[in-house]
């Protein structure tokens, strides 16, 4: 069931409905707000649109790297299998 969350990010006031929990929605919020603080204290941005479209491709390449992280990571572990499962055939074709 959906709840409403007010969460604050850089001061804006955010009703957001979510099947989170509101411990989680505020846990996002905080972790957004996080993100976009980081990105104006570089000084890369002039405004507070500009470090959270930053802040989100910055995000949003750490979640694209992780995917494809997780991905590699499975098909390294079938090759493993694979191998895993040749060897005993070679083994037990020898005895």
């Amino acid at each position: 069931m959906k709840q409403s969350v007010q969460v604050s990010i850089l001061g804006q006031q955010y009703h957001l409905r979510s099947d989170a929990s509101p411990e989680q929605v505020e846990k996002v919020a905080r972790f957004v707000e996080e993100q976009i603080a980081l990105v104006m204290a570089s000084g890369k941005a002039v405004d507070s649109l500009q470090a959270a479209v930053l802040a989100l491709l910055n995000v949003t390449a750490l979640h694209l790297g992780d995917a494809r992280e997780a991905e590699m990571t499975t098909v390294a572990n079938r090759q493993i299998v694979d191998l895993i499962g040749r060897i005993e055939s070679s083994l037990a074709g020898e005895t």
